[in-house]
């Protein structure tokens, strides 16, 4: 298993998987969320703790490698964002009427 390196208290703190920026932790609420940095082929990336333990969870259950999944994952992201549509053409629901008609931002 790889031992990362956690960092606390950095207020510019993200996660390259989800995004979190803020503490999901209710007592901890007003500080930054903890990373894990790894280092990967193209470089370190930083991972929220929750990210980080579920992909220890997920290389164990699988016997696959940490540095692989997060690799998938993040290509993954890439690609979905890569085609997903801008800002500009994204179409939401109503909140107060789900099967309402769709709209344009």
């Amino acid at each position: 298993m790889i031992n990362p390196t956690f960092t606390y208290n950095n207020p510019d703190a993200s996660c390259a998987l989800c995004d979190r920026t803020e503490n999901p932790h209710p007592d901890y609420s007003h500080e930054p969320i903890v990373t894990a940095r790894l280092k990967l082929r193209r470089g370190h990336q930083d991972l929220c703790i929750n990210c980080y333990w579920e992909i220890v969870a997920l290389a164990m259950n699988s016997q696959a490698n940490i540095l692989d999944i997060v690799n998938e994952k993040l290509n993954m992201r890439r690609l979905i964002t890569k085609n997903a549509p801008s800002t500009s053409e994204r179409y939401l629901r109503q909140p107060d009427n789900p099967n309402a008609a769709s709209t344009k931002i």
